[in-house]
């Protein structure tokens, strides 16, 4: 990558050459005679003079110059590394993967410019002999690299969310604030009277060397452009309504994300077609079975729905009490025929049912957050099934993310999938009471809000890449005893 330090080495040759002609009587001119732009240099600063040719100082040039550039490199690189390792979870996951492999093929283009030119800087500081133009090498590395890099910086920070810390905003001014300086060193470079001299020479060098520091110009200026758009995407958000407004933050170094905005009133609901009236969609019968807050704190809970083998109109709903044991909660009789449900008078008890039963057990792991890779962390669960005097099995149909892919030929499976409830919806219970024992299952069009509407993610509120329900994963240990 360009970086101010350059300045005038590029020159350095003009100037030897510039220093090594001849006077008329045959003596070396001064130098402040041989070249306009050393002479102001030597005038602002007059240790330039005798420092700039000594290898030390060379040394110097070199080392900054190089530090920078392998900065950048590896900055490059981490970020390819963050975003090629990040796994879906709660509202993220991996960004499409055109952009991973865009920043891949980027980085391995960004690796080989960064040889080449510290190669060419080497030549041109020491030798003053560079390969190529130095305007011509930074032109090539402004627009194979760094362009394409903060584009795609770009297309990821609008759609992702930044934890706002003081240390994160200092970052994103810095960048600013470097652009800024590469811009202003190169419209000084190249407004030099000598500059200015030799590029109004109509001959093929000034013809290409005012070609190279328009794309080079160009290219600096989208690269403003793009750090402006990475530094307000990461320190200004977008509320539902429209409006803009800054992230204050809240600590040193340690960001905090904005829980409330996903996670509020989001709870997993489950769909099966024992509780269905209607095989239509738009019909399907939903119980809540927790919020994702409770799950996030307590790291671990155990639900199950247990009902009547034979008739199916009698379901207890258990959930882990105080006691960290499972405590029938809520009690409940289907009728199909009056599509109505009812709930127990009293306290719920387990003898609510007799004879058989068939229970669904569900074990629900909370993974915590892994930043960058999971930034809200990821829910995982299991399930079993068992039926009275038989043993625990994995239950025989798939448990689904999306409803709309439940059915599989003839055979309707279950569903689980993240909601948001209405805020004019009571969450006290699994299903909505009203007056009296009469209740009703909760319905997706007029009770809940999907998870799809709600994850709007960054300030661009791009459609979320987390998953919409918990991750199945069959490792997790369930007890069918509890």
């Amino acid at each position: 990558m360009p970086t101010p330090t350059k300045v005038g080495i590029e020159e350095a040759p003009h100037e030897m050459q510039e220093l090594k002609k001849k006077s008329s009587n045959g003596k070396p001119e001064k130098f402040e005679q041989a070249n306009p732009e050393a002479e102001a240099i030597e005038k602002c600063c007059p240790c330039v003079h005798t420092i700039r040719h000594k290898m030390w100082f060379k040394c110097f040039v070199f080392m900054i110059v190089f530090g920078l550039d392998a900065t950048d490199l590896i900055c490059d690189w981490l970020l390819f590394k963050d975003v090629f390792l990040t796994e879906e979870g709660l509202v993220y996951g991996p960004p499409e993967p055109a952009i991973t492999w865009s920043l891949l093929t980027f980085s391995i283009l960004g690796t080989f410019t960064f040889i080449f030119e510290i190669a060419n800087l080497w030549w041109e500081v020491f030798r003053e002999n560079p390969w190529i133009d130095s305007d011509l090498a930074s032109a090539i590395t402004i627009w194979v690299e760094d362009v394409p890099q903060i584009a795609l910086n770009v297309a990821i920070v609008v759609c992702r969310e930044e934890a706002i810390s003081y240390l994160q905003l200092v970052k994103a001014s810095v960048m600013i604030f470097g652009i800024c300086i590469r811009i202003i060193v190169s419209l000084i470079r190249y407004c030099s009277k000598s500059n200015l001299a030799k590029t109004s020479e109509k001959t093929k060098w000034a013809r290409k060397h005012v070609a190279y520091r328009v794309f080079i110009m160009f290219g600096l200026i989208l690269i403003f452009a793009g750090s402006v758009t990475v530094f307000f995407c990461t320190q200004f958000e977008r509320s539902l309504d429209g409006e803009i407004k800054f992230n204050i933050p809240r600590t040193l170094f340690e960001g905090k994300y904005d829980d409330e905005r996903y996670f509020d009133n989001v709870s997993m609901y489950f769909n099966h077609p024992v509780i269905d009236f209607d095989s239509s969609i738009e019909k399907a019968n939903w119980v809540r079975l927790i919020t994702l807050y409770d799950v996030r704190e307590k790291e671990s809970e155990i639900f199950k729905i247990e009902y009547d083998e034979n008739s199916k109109t009698k379901f207890i709903i258990w959930q882990t009490g105080s006691s960290q044991t499972l405590d029938p909660k809520e009690c409940y009789t289907i009728d199909r025929t009056a599509k109505t449900l009812t709930r127990m008078a009293g306290t719920c008890n387990s003898n609510f049912i007799t004879g058989n039963r068939m229970k669904f057990i569900f074990q629900f792991t909370f993974i915590k957050p892994n930043i960058p890779n999971l930034i809200f962390g990821d829910i995982e669960f299991n399930s079993k099934v068992k039926e009275t005097n038989k043993t625990c099995l994995d239950p025989d149909t798939r448990i689904f993310d999306d409803i709309r892919n439940r059915k599989v030929g003839t055979v309707t499976h279950p569903v689980i999938h993240y909601y948001r409830t209405q805020s004019t919806v009571s969450q006290d219970h699994h299903t909505i009471w009203s007056t009296g024992q009469s209740v009703r299952f909760f319905r997706a069009n007029t009770d809940l809000i999907d998870i799809t509407t709600v994850w709007k993610t960054g300030f661009g509120y791009c459609e979320s890449s987390g998953s919409l329900a918990p991750h199945h994963k069959t490792e997790i240990g369930v007890d069918c005893n509890s």
